[in-house]
């Protein structure tokens, strides 16, 4: 017996036409993208330095990953793309930081979440 799937096909009508009835008006490409952004290492580790230090330049970041400049602009390209991220260039160089305070208490609670939590990866 396996405790993890049902052993009998019991449907709950209700509860699925009332999703499936909500989940019409649902844009969840949003919700995609996000997954998108904090489901490379790279990222994860450019959204943690950015939570730590607010701004970074790009050289910065790229040897805190041990990766090229290009590879690491190629990250923050994304994140600026998709709304994560935001740049300011000061002469030469190109510091980026969190787009706005949304992003960074995500970043915090995925950091907390990581911290105190129980899953096995």
């Amino acid at each position: 017996m396996n405790a993890e799937v049902c052993t009998t096909t019991s449907i709950h009508k209700e509860k699925v036409a009332s999703f499936k009835n909500n989940l019409k008006d649902k844009d969840l490409s949003t919700l995609l993208v996000l997954g998108k952004c904090f489901s490379d290492s790279s990222r994860i580790k450019i959204f943690y330095a950015l939570e730590t230090y607010k701004e970074m330049c790009v050289c910065d970041l790229a040897a805190i990953l041990n990766a090229s400049i290009a590879t690491t602009s190629h990250h923050l390209r994304f994140l600026k793309k998709n709304g994560m991220a935001k740049s300011r260039q000061d002469g030469k160089v190109v510091y980026y930081s969190l787009a706005n305070e949304e992003i960074l208490s995500a970043v915090q609670y995925f950091l907390k979440l990581s911290e105190n939590s129980s899953m096995k990866i």
